[in-house]
């Protein structure tokens, strides 16, 4: 059996943002296809709680690196690729692990951990690498920094990112994207091919939910409701108030938004939440944490699930979920960047694209008024774990034949 390291800038034991999820997507893809799959990441102790740490990860404790990191989170993950990369201590343990594991091929999802690793290959012997691009890291951080996160010294960061990117392009025996725009990006810069893996749904699995507690949940409260998913990373906060800046008050009585994971929390907690705070309460539900299990039900409850994503890079996985719901997906055009062909049918048929604030509360209300028709089944195939086993194995095969 051909054996595969997942190399993450983060733990895999518990999924939660995209990176996580792209990561655990990959590993399972690939263990459905027959290969041994084991996961390591190489993240500092103040970035992720101990109970999240994997068994086979390699915890930084270095207090000023630390402290680096959080100091300057937009380039957090340089901060301790960087240190570790300088830590002999660091560099012997990854050597270990690879001598122990004796991967076939080590898939770095991120170029961060390319740093360290190089510096860990053995002069002999050494697996097969592939690169796996969730995003272009250096674009994706001028939009991050206008949040008001900027810092000393973040042009100089941005060209470092883009200089680890490039290079690492180059030196990979695979490079994969998610996005089929940066695919096509990365291969001019780098001069090669790039293969787009694009996202996939754990709620492609299996036959769509028709009930569940969600849409019992409405019927008892008498709502109905457009879904939104997300974590309670900043960009999403932002996405929601760009999109209904002046609160959830063009919804009816009985028209909510439900929001399901840390993204809830995040948005009644900020300031502008409170502007219109009686109008808000009455139109926004959080339900914090939804289990895998329920996340189908969820969705399926809806009238609509909706995407206000106005920046970041690469493709959201929020939106392979989306579509695997086949219910009514209401969208920013950036929420389906890099979806290009899994979506371009689907445009005013199950996806609506609305290129301002106005247009999108105007299909929330059509969709939770009169309704809209839902993604066709056969959209499931297109954001299965299987499809991405049916590429990513045979990529994986030809580099260890």
């Amino acid at each position: 059996m051909k054996r595969c390291l997942v190399f993450t800038p983060f733990p895999l034991v518990q999924p939660r943002h995209g990176g996580q999820v792209r990561a655990a997507s990959i590993a399972h893809a690939l263990r459905h296809a027959g290969w041994h799959v084991d996961a390591a990441g190489l993240y500092h102790a103040a970035m992720f709680p101990a109970e999240e740490w994997g068994a086979l990860d390699i915890v930084i404790g270095d207090p000023a690196a630390g402290q680096r990191a959080l100091d300057d989170l937009v380039f957090a993950d340089l901060h301790v690729a960087r240190a570790a990369a300088a830590d002999p201590g660091t560099i012997r343990e990854l050597s270990a692990l690879l001598a122990r594991l004796r991967p076939d091929v080590v898939l770095v999802e991120h170029p961060w951990g390319w740093l360290p690793l190089q510096r860990a290959l053995p002069a002999a012997g050494a697996p097969r690498i592939v690169y796996s691009s969730q995003n272009i890291e250096w674009s994706a951080r001028p939009a991050l920094l206008a949040l008001g996160l900027q810092r000393p010294g973040a042009d100089r960061l941005v060209e470092a990112t883009r200089l680890l990117e490039a290079e690492f392009a180059r030196a990979a025996d695979l490079v994969l994207s998610i996005s089929d725009g940066e695919a096509a990006a990365i291969a001019a810069e780098a001069g090669r091919p790039v293969t787009y893996l694009p996202p996939v749904s754990d709620l492609a699995w299996g036959q769509p939910p028709v009930h569940g507690r969600f849409a019992t949940a409405a019927r008892t409260a008498g709502a109905r409701y457009a879904a939104l998913m997300g974590s309670a990373y900043w960009p999403n906060v932002e996405g929601v108030f760009t999109t209904f800046p002046y609160g959830l008050g063009f919804l009816a009585q009985g028209e909510q938004v439900w929001v399901a994971g840390a993204l809830g929390p995040a948005v009644q907690a900020d300031a502008r939440f409170g502007d219109y705070q009686s109008v808000n309460e009455a139109r926004l539900r959080a339900w914090g944490y939804v289990a895998d299990a329920d996340k189908a039900s969820f969705f399926a409850g809806s009238a609509c699930v909706i995407l206000p994503v106005h920046i970041g890079a690469g493709a959201k996985l929020k939106t392979a979920d989306a579509l695997a719901s086949l219910r009514p997906v209401i969208t920013t055009p950036h929420a389906i960047e890099g979806y290009g062909p899994l979506v371009q049918d689907l445009l005013g048929q199950g996806v609506y694209v609305a290129d301002t604030p106005r247009a999108f509360r105007d299909l929330v209300r059509q969709a939770l008024r009169d309704g809209l028709p839902g993604c066709p089944p056969e959209v499931r195939e297109r954001v299965s774990p299987a499809r991405m086993a049916g590429t990513l194995a045979p990529l994986l095969d030809a580099l260890t034949a």
